[in-house]
């Protein structure tokens, strides 16, 4: 189906067929007329359904099929919005088609939103952020990626916003040495982050989408865990190797460098602070470090819980607010 009618939030790869996904928040919004929706999917994911500004309830997908969202509307115009919860580690979630299709929406002014950037790893994801405890459920069951910090803090600033964030994966080496090609810069320069080590995704296209901040919250995964960890000095430099990749990409972003306290090798703040302060020796004016606090981990696996993820949201909220040329007050 064409998908001039829909807007699309977060990576996507639009081609003729079907629109596919693979990172976590991203949703597609549209406008239909009738009394019921459904939506063509495949791929195993869990949605948000918002219809009319109003959220009605969740979408559970997995093989092909046509997923009816809602019923029993009044009839005439509605707008929908329907948000990716979870994060797709391997392959990718494609939309078919949308019944009844989507109708042209009413003439609007510019997008004059900032834009947001969220590049990391579990923590960015919001895995296990509504688990009751560290034991019970399953990253499917218990990751709500629209209740990550990220997300909260694009919601505060009434920003547009991208997630691009990999469970496990490291700058330097990865989660207890997993896939030790495919770290955190790698798999960001592609579309679909779950296709990519399947060698099914092409390049994403940076022009369509430019921050005014890029917040990397990026680290802990290379210190995390009993297997052997980078050096130091190697790690400072592929940090400033990544950030200067991301400005050849974007147009003069502001950074936020983000760290907090990591088991057993407990260095994350202090490796980013002195890439911080080497950017700006260097003259790069474009960096601050912010660290946040996340204690007493009682999310899934010991990750930062719904309420964690509310108080790194305010905090990095206060820090964008802080330098941000848009003064946004709650």
């Amino acid at each position: 189906m064409p998908f001039s009618e829909v807007t699309f939030h977060g990576r996507w790869l639009l081609e003729p067929s079907a629109a596919r996904a693979s990172a976590p928040a991203t949703s597609f919004s549209f406008a239909f007329e009738g009394r019921s929706l459904a939506v063509e999917l495949e791929g195993e994911a869990q949605f948000r359904i918002e219809i009319d500004g109003v959220e009605t309830g969740e979408l559970r997908t997995r093989e092909r099929n046509l997923y009816v969202v809602a019923q029993n509307l009044e009839a005439g115009l509605h707008q929908a919005s329907i948000v990716k919860k979870t994060e797709t580690e391997l392959g990718c979630i494609s939309l078919f088609r949308i019944q009844p299709e989507p109708v042209p929406r009413s003439p609007s002014e510019p997008n004059s939103r900032s834009r947001l950037e969220f590049i990391g790893d579990s923590y960015t994801v919001g895995f296990g952020n509504m688990a009751r405890d560290p034991i019970t459920g399953t990253a499917f069951t218990t990751t709500d990626a629209t209740r990550s910090y990220g997300a909260l803090t694009a919601q505060k600033l009434g920003a547009d916003f991208q997630i691009n964030a990999y469970s496990g994966r490291g700058l330097v080496q990865n989660y207890m040495g997993i896939a030790p090609r495919w770290n955190i810069p790698r798999l960001y320069e592609y579309a679909l982050g779950g296709e990519a080590m399947l060698g099914n995704s092409p390049p994403w296209d940076f022009s369509r989408f430019s921050p005014d901040v890029v917040c990397l919250f990026i680290g802990i995964n290379d210190w995390q865990g009993e297997c052997c960890h980078p050096n130091p000095q190697l790690f400072d430099t592929a940090y400033a190797d990544f950030l200067n990749i991301l400005r050849t990409h974007y147009e003069s972003p502001q950074f936020v460098l983000l760290s907090t306290d990591i088991y057993p090798q407990n260095c994350l703040s202090e490796r980013v602070e002195s890439v911080c302060a080497r950017e700006i020796s260097k003259g790069n004016r474009d960096v601050r470090h912010l660290y946040l606090e996340t204690p007493r981990n009682a999310g899934l696996d010991f990750h930062p819980h719904f309420a964690c993820h509310e108080q790194m949201a305010k905090a990095l909220f206060q820090e964008i607010q802080s330098f941000s040329r848009k003064k946004i007050v709650l």
